[in-house]
């Protein structure tokens, strides 16, 4: 997950952080000149970054910025998409004399992000098992905790830290989803992206499955409206998704949340498919329920 105290994962934050800011304060609608010329600049800002680092460094520095966009999209999850291409863009200038355990120049900075977005974004993974707080994952829904009477009136503060902690679990879930479907969409990375999103789906679709999960059937959901529409020539599946999908919104059993986002994703898939950018995927307006 990276350390948001390293030094260089501060560094890279600070150039996205300024970045976006710069963004939302010129924003004219998003418009797609004033986006490429902020993507631009910070691409500009991480090779010069890069480029002052050790031979010994560099990899650090590329897992880093990569821990840095999923640390800055926790408060901006609508930034994904510039900081993804700002990465590709300042990847598609590093000079050969750059390398990394993945190549020199280009091919090391992606192959960097093949591996984060292969590694990372791999569905939910609740925390280790904290015996302490007695909690274990809820039989029906391997993300939701579940703690004991007596750990959460002797050890309070305890369950509360933990409750935050699987939150953080799930954000960075969806989080990930997100970039898988968004790298898809935008091209940046492609390769076995295309099966591993199907995969994705059709496990979290999978609802009496042995490991099925809110946290991954939302992370689905963010997955494929963030790349339908690209999806959709790799795929002959999507007919059979939609009906499991209107299907949830019948179920006595399943939650608001996803049927909210079962909403959500069939409108884009009925109407497109489409490709929806991180700033459609994360309007607070879709959040806020």
């Amino acid at each position: 997950m990276g350390d948001p105290n390293h030094p260089f994962q501060r560094e890279a934050f600070t150039i996205f952080q300024a970045a976006w800011l710069s963004l939302q304060q010129g924003q004219h609608q998003f418009s797609p000149t004033v986006t490429d010329e902020i993507v631009e600049q910070a691409s500009d800002e991480l090779v010069a970054a890069t480029v002052t680092k050790q031979a010994d460094q560099v990899g650090v520095f590329f897992y880093s910025t990569l821990s840095a966009i999923v640390d800055h999209a926790t408060q901006s999850p609508a930034s994904l998409d510039l900081m993804l291409q700002a990465y590709v863009h300042a990847a598609n200038k590093l000079p050969t004399q750059v390398s990394s355990d993945y190549g020199q120049g280009t091919q090391g900075a992606m192959g960097e992000l093949n591996w984060w977005i292969i590694e990372e974004a791999d569905g939910f993974i609740p925390p280790l098992q904290n015996f302490a707080t007695g909690e274990k994952s809820s039989a029906e829904d391997h993300s939701n905790p579940q703690f004991q009477e007596r750990e959460v009136k002797d050890r309070l503060n305890g369950v509360l830290d933990r409750a935050q902690e699987w939150r953080q679990h799930r954000v960075r879930c969806t989080l990930m989803s997100a970039a898988m479907g968004r790298c898809y969409a935008l091209n940046l990375v492609r390769g076995s992206e295309g099966r591993n999103v199907i995969a994705f789906v059709n496990s979290a679709l999978n609802l009496g499955g042995q490991k099925w999960s809110e946290a991954q059937f939302v992370g689905a959901a963010i997955m494929l409206r963030a790349c339908a529409k690209s999806l959709a020539a790799d795929t002959s599946q999507m007919s059979e998704w939609m009906q499991k999908v209107e299907a949830l919104l019948w179920g006595d059993s399943v939650s608001f949340a996803i049927k909210s986002h079962s909403e959500l994703l069939l409108r884009n898939l009925r109407s497109g498919p489409h490709d929806e950018t991180s700033i459609q995927l994360f309007q607070l307006k879709d959040w806020l329920f």
